[in-house]
């Protein structure tokens, strides 16, 4: 907990020193003040409890310029909810992300970002425990770019990612059960991008390394990847973008009596999207993929995900939008990634957003919103549950 405090703490010391040091800067508020109903706030039929809620969502974002060579991104969001029938009733999430870009020269650029959350459990699916399940998390990231020429560019990158539960007895490693939530996470990326056609088709080729690790002897998984691509602009309105690759990973797993075993989980990669502006006032965007990536539970240290998601937004008229997100994955997990010796499971994961928004004035919005999902799995120690959430406030633009 001492790490999470000091993280928050240089973020917001940070942040409050640039602000002043700042040669010019912008900043845009909103405010949105929610009521609304969710019937499964826990997410799990076995444990379901309903309750109607009232949130209090604040947005602080803003950009601040020192230099001609400098500048600095930065966003706040604090969410105040009240619960009237879970626990705790009263509750405060965080979300803060700073972003600070430099030119080092003509051809050479830094980027530094860092993410903070405090959320709560938004997929978890195992049989642990249901309520109070809340972490802490950060994404430290940073970048360098090296133009080679006027068609050449060379990216390096990496990161360290953290994530500690609220709920010792879920996040810490416990030898008798054999589980601990709780990660620590090192990503490091490559890249070459080059333009194969002025203004419209970029090709690269890259290596990314991701090594997750759970608390304790759990395990976790390596993964380097080595993978080709190209965005394309087939007109002004459709963009596309492909990376197909091979990841050379394994699955580490413990068997609870001081021992652990490594798995060979290699496989393909693939990520894919598309961007289309169908109409001046509808835009549709579809991405799929498929690659190894870490569970969303405490059986198995890995997955092998293939996830498929589609948005659109519509403007029906100058003050009226809606958009909508559905989205899709589905997650195979190997008996050998499991440290209990449990059997190959199936889980199937469905979400589903739809928003509203009308704009009364230049400032002030009334917005509806729908939230559904649905988690299908295969194996009795995986949470099966239903979940819909409704809400409707008002949102204040500044």
């Amino acid at each position: 907990m001492n790490r999470i405090k000091c993280f928050t703490l240089v973020a917001l010391a940070l942040g409050s020193a640039t602000v002043f040091a700042a040669q010019d800067r912008s900043f845009h508020i909103q405010n949105s003040v929610r009521v609304g109903y969710d019937d499964n706030v826990y997410l799990s039929d076995a444990n379901k409890q309903d309750t109607a809620f009232i949130t209090d969502v604040v947005n602080i974002s803003g950009e601040l310029a020192f230099s001609d060579r400098s500048e600095l991104e930065l966003y706040w969001q604090p969410e105040f909810r009240y619960r009237l029938d879970a626990d705790p009733k009263f509750i405060t999430y965080q979300d803060l992300y700073a972003r600070l870009s430099h030119a080092l020269s003509q051809r050479t650029f830094l980027d530094l970002s860092d993410r903070f959350r405090y959320q709560e459990k938004d997929g978890q699916s195992d049989l642990g425990q249901t309520e109070n399940q809340n972490f802490f998390e950060n994404d430290l990231m940073g970048a360098l770019s090296f133009t080679l020429n006027s068609k050449s560019q060379i990216k390096l990158g990496g990161g360290y990612e953290f994530r500690i539960w609220d709920d010792d007895d879920y996040g810490e490693w416990n030898p008798g059960t054999r589980s601990g939530n709780n990660y620590n996470q090192l990503k490091a990326d490559g890249s070459y991008v080059r333009e194969l056609k002025a203004d419209t088709t970029h090709g690269m080729a890259g290596v990314n390394y991701l090594h997750h690790e759970y608390d304790g002897d759990r395990g976790g998984f390596d993964s380097t990847t080595i993978y080709g691509g190209v965005d394309h602009s087939f007109n002004p309105n459709l963009l596309g973008t492909a990376q197909l690759g091979y990841s050379f990973s394994s699955v580490e797993s413990s068997d609870g009596l001081g021992s652990s075993s490594s798995e060979d989980t290699s496989a393909p990669f693939l990520q894919a999207g598309l961007e289309y502006k169908a109409a001046e006032r509808t835009s549709i965007n579809g991405s799929v993929g498929y690659s190894l990536s870490q569970s969303q539970n405490s059986i198995y240290n890995a997955s092998d995900a293939f996830d498929a998601t589609l948005g659109v937004r519509h403007d029906l008229t100058g003050a009226i939008s809606i958009s909508s997100t559905l989205s899709y994955i589905f997650s195979a997990y190997d008996s050998k990634y499991s440290s209990y010796g449990l059997g190959d499971a199936e889980e199937n994961y469905l979400r589903f957003l739809l928003r509203g928004s009308y704009q009364i004035n230049r400032n002030n919005f009334v917005d509806i919103g729908y939230q559904y999902a649905f988690r299908d799995p295969d194996s009795p120690f995986l949470i099966e549950y239903t979940r819909n959430r409704v809400d409707i406030g008002w949102r204040l633009r500044l």
